[in-house]
């Protein structure tokens, strides 16, 4: 009789070690005493309760949270950095053990890596994703963009340039385009992935009339589905 009771007790210990995530990361040259901040990306309306938040502190340039997480999904990344503003990046994160890799002040180029089936699909997605040649012409579009806007102090210099503003919107829709081609082509060749969820929620959201929509969300993993996308997907479904 004294099997179930003891059955669930096991039951009950391995799901909460299996809610644990264990991100450490280094950034060099990060000053001592640097907040680094955790935080839940969910809508306001998709939350039930108080938003997660946690914090770590630089020793050494490293930091390191062992935390419990209220689910998978998206979650940003905050690293103040002194007398400048704070950088930020966001991640597709679940339980297990994640590491950062990096630079201070280039947050976004430091290099993400765990063992976990899906912290590895995400960084191999994130790479397809931003690997593509369009995203380089759109960021030299917008670098510009920037420095016409300044040439005058406002958006004069910009809308004066008639030939620029076609070519803008020409790139910008090339780089829709293909987010959405890589999106595709990457729940079709990864039924399975357990970011599938993420990517169809980040990048597919008014995709719903698509008939490749309804058959990618038929398939999405057990662990897709219980992500926070997914739930948020599924209720809309």
């Amino acid at each position: 009789m004294k099997i179930i009771p003891l059955l669930i007790l096991v039951l009950t210990a391995i799901t909460t070690n299996a809610q644990e995530l264990e991100f450490t990361g280094e950034l060099k040259d990060l000053q001592p005493g640097t907040k680094v901040i955790l935080t839940d990306l969910r809508p306001r309306s998709d939350l039930k309760g108080k938003r997660f938040h946690d914090t770590a502190v630089v020793s050494n340039d490293a930091f390191r949270f062992k935390t419990k997480l209220p689910g998978a999904g998206i979650y940003v990344l905050r690293v103040g950095l002194i007398g400048q503003n704070p950088e930020h990046r966001t991640l597709y994160l679940d339980a297990g053990i994640v590491r950062l890799t990096g630079k201070r002040g280039e947050l976004k180029k430091a290099v993400v890596s765990g063992n976990d089936g899906y912290m590895k699909d995400y960084t191999r997605f994130t790479e397809i994703m931003e690997s593509q040649e369009v995203f380089g012409r759109k960021k030299a579009i917008y670098d510009t963009a920037m420095a016409l806007m300044a040439s005058t102090g406002s958006y004069e210099g910009l809308f004066k340039d008639k030939a620029f503003l076609e070519r803008e919107t020409k790139v910008d829709q090339e780089a829709r385009d293909k987010t959405l081609e890589v999106a595709w082509r990457w729940l079709e060749e990864n039924p399975a992935s357990d970011i599938n969820a993420y990517v169809i929620y980040t990048y597919l959201a008014r995709q719903d009339e698509d008939k490749r929509y309804k058959a990618a969300m038929e398939k999405l993993s057990p662990s897709a589905r219980k992500s926070f996308p997914g739930k948020m997907l599924t209720d809309k479904f």
